[in-house]
């Protein structure tokens, strides 16, 4: 049997049932760590699953086989996601989406069901294993990205520790204190010196930089780097979302994406890091799903 990490239903508000979620059609989104499905099932309910990729392909490929009765139009989107597309080209109605045009229609589609009005002009932050960065004004205008982001933290953890399990290393990192090996800048700077402010003080000067000649290796434990690596990768995204929702003129960042799930470590400090620098740091339940109910909308 196929592994599920997660399955949500979620009903929709009388007021919103004109997101006209077709009701024969399966949206696919393959990516390089997650796949995530997405599919209108009974009492106009959204149902949402979120399974590994790696390894998975036949049993992805068996479970999706299963819905053929019901559901006669698959789309795909996702950068994994195109064997998986030839494979059902030949037996049923498909659909390759782009994966930016399918991240954007689900995050106006989450953002409707989150907050029960229409998306406003953002910046779309979508951390996954890697991020991308996506200006929403009148247009849509894909800006770039960074290779920072979940990928970048389960090979870090796996070269380190050996670790395989993002969700345990998540709890683990939640035990942690990253400012036993971070450096912050009010180590730094003396209590009296009034030429930073309090919150400026909170921020980081250098992760890992207690690492020093002097330092007891034998004090550091596994949660505490684990949580400065995901603090580091969280404040360098933060500050390149911040920086581009500046440069273009945004007061709101919304982020989203797999490496958010259960992870209130990073968006904590992306919601510092936007309080900072003045922004509004958006963030929406099952945002890691934009790509997979994105292609279910085609």
């Amino acid at each position: 049997m196929i592994k599920i990490f997660k399955k949500e239903f979620i009903k929709f508000q009388a007021n919103q049932t004109h997101l006209n979620f077709p009701s024969k059609t399966i949206g696919i989104d393959m990516g390089q760590s997650l796949t995530k499905i997405a599919y209108l099932g009974e009492e106009d309910k959204l149902v949402l699953y979120l399974l590994q990729t790696k390894n998975n392909f036949e049993k992805i490929y068996e479970f999706l086989k299963s819905k053929k009765e019901v559901y006669k139009i698959f789309n795909f989107s996702g950068g994994k996601s195109f064997n998986l597309f030839k494979k059902f080209s030949n037996k049923s109605e498909t659909n390759l989406i782009k994966e930016f045009q399918a991240n954007v229609k689900g995050v106006e589609s989450l953002y409707l069901l989150n907050k029960n009005k229409n998306l406003p002009n953002a910046l779309i932050v979508t951390i996954g294993t890697g991020t991308s960065i996506i200006l929403k004004k009148e247009t849509f205008k894909h800006l770039g990205g960074t290779a920072l982001g979940g990928g970048l933290f389960m090979g870090l953890i796996k070269l380190i520790f050996n670790m395989n399990d993002f969700q345990e290393a998540i709890s683990m990192a939640k035990k942690g204190n990253r400012y036993n090996i971070d450096l912050k800048v009010s180590d730094i700077y003396d209590p009296k010196d009034d030429r930073v402010d309090l919150l400026f003080r909170e921020l980081t000067a250098a992760s890992f930089g207690k690492v020093e000649d002097d330092f007891d290796f034998n004090s550091v434990r596994k949660e505490d780097i684990i949580n400065s690596i995901i603090s580091f990768i969280g404040e360098n995204i933060g500050t390149i979302a911040n920086l581009m929702a500046e440069n273009n003129l945004m007061n709101n960042i919304i982020f989203c994406g797999g490496f958010l799930k259960e992870n209130k470590i990073l968006r904590n400090i992306l919601t510092i890091l936007c309080k900072f620098n003045k922004k509004k740091a958006i963030f929406l339940r099952n945002s890691e799903f934009t790509g997979a109910i994105g292609a279910l909308l085609g």
